[in-house]
């Protein structure tokens, strides 16, 4: 059974790396134009235009509000987990040039990664969900 400080100290996790991953994905409403830059410019991919920032916007908050909540768990974890791995992945080149601007900015994004991989790993014990609320009402 998972501690009442285990179980907050998740909660927290959860909750606040939801808001980054929230503001992040909202911006694809809101600026749509940076979602077609950052593809084109930093990763390379022509084909992104700002009409896909709408679906992947969609998708992203879908993802953030399962997780959120602690709904589908593997899949809502391990979903946030992938398109943080992919950005950081992506970045890496700008990453190793920290010392530019807005580089060593893009630097936020690997304790995210790291912070959403631990709630990945623990999300058996991050119970005050509604998987887990779920669970403990099923006995």
């Amino acid at each position: 059974m998972t501690q009442p400080k285990t179980a907050a100290a998740l909660l927290i996790l959860r909750l606040s790396i939801g808001a980054f991953f929230g503001v992040w994905a909202s911006l694809k409403f809101y600026r749509p134009e940076w979602f077609e830059n950052v593809f084109t410019n930093m990763y390379g991919l022509d084909f992104v235009t700002r009409d896909l920032s709408t679906y992947v916007g969609t998708f992203q908050l879908v993802v953030v509000a399962l997780f959120v909540v602690g709904l589908l768990r593997t899949f809502s974890y391990g979903a946030l987990v992938l398109m943080q791995g992919a950005g950081v992945l992506g970045s890496l080149p700008n990453l190793m040039n920290f010392t530019s601007y807005p580089n060593n900015l893009m630097w936020a994004a690997v304790p995210a990664l790291g912070a959403a991989l631990a709630l990945f790993i623990l999300r058996h014990d991050d119970t005050l969900t509604l998987d887990g609320w779920r669970a403990r009402r099923a006995g």
